[in-house]
């Protein structure tokens, strides 16, 4: 979570299309504004965008990220790994989420995002994002 990790996530754009640019920022400037979300970078992926809800709003000791983006400059797609399952993502129009391979990510589908979603579609994600972000919420404060 420092600058660099920020600078590194970014660098990965600076070869994208203008619009992948343009997909991360709405999403970022969404998620900033609001004060149960803390958006954040890592270095993991060789840079990535974490969207996480800060652990005073669940009173506990650790942040829980809900979703994590970064760009595939090789496939030309936007990866995203969140909260919510394939079928619930299919609800929004994201048909080809799948559930993550490892049996340890805390996370719950994997979805590339093609060209004419990152392109056109990222009111319909960030509305899949808030539902990600509302069903941890429910589950992380209904779970005692």
């Amino acid at each position: 979570m420092t600058e660099i990790s920020r600078e590194n996530f970014y660098a990965k754009l600076d070869t994208a299309p203008h619009a992948v640019l343009g997909f991360f920022e709405t999403i970022i400037q969404h998620f900033e504004r609001k004060n149960d979300v803390l958006v954040h970078h890592t270095d993991a992926n060789g840079g990535d965008l974490r969207l996480a809800i800060p652990p005073e709003v669940l009173e506990q000791n650790q942040l829980r990220n809900f979703a994590t983006l970064y760009w595939q400059s090789t496939k030309h797609v936007v990866f995203s790994r969140t909260y919510l399952t394939p079928d619930e993502l299919m609800g929004f129009g994201f048909d080809m989420g799948a559930v993550p391979t490892s049996k340890t990510e805390p996370l719950n589908s994997d979805i590339r995002l093609v060209e004419q979603q990152w392109r056109y579609g990222v009111a319909d994600f960030i509305k899949a994002l808030e539902a990600a972000k509302i069903k941890m919420l429910h589950q992380l404060t209904h779970s005692e």
